[in-house]
């Protein structure tokens, strides 16, 4: 008996992976020492929510150009439309090379330290 796995992604598992990539590790760290420069816990709140406000415009734009340019390839994509192909590639190697491998490293600084 083989089951295949469904190539669609729900709007939990969405929810879920957007919700992964803006905490991220940050959420271990980041909280306590912005708390230490902020004179009291609505402060704390404050920039809670200002901050989800940031990423949620961040994530309405996102939609919004996914919608114009429905096409695979997601950022490569905007870029490619933006600015041409060249841009687009750069990033894409610097993703792979530089960005995504900084991430990392600071993943394993949090939660080696």
């Amino acid at each position: 008996m083989s089951h295949q796995l469904k190539k669609q992604i729900t709007l939990f598992s969405l929810t879920m992976i957007a919700v992964g990539s803006s905490i991220g590790s940050g959420i271990f760290r980041a909280p306590s020492e912005i708390a230490g420069y902020l004179p009291t816990t609505g402060w704390m709140l404050g920039v809670w929510v200002a901050g989800g406000m940031v990423a949620l415009c961040g994530a309405l734009t996102f939609a919004e150009i996914a919608s114009i340019f429905p096409k695979a390839g997601g950022f490569y994509v905007f870029l490619k439309e933006a600015f041409g192909e060249l841009p687009a590639f750069l990033y894409s190697w610097s993703m792979l090379l530089v960005i995504n491998t900084g991430s990392l490293a600071a993943l394993t600084l949090v939660f080696t330290s």
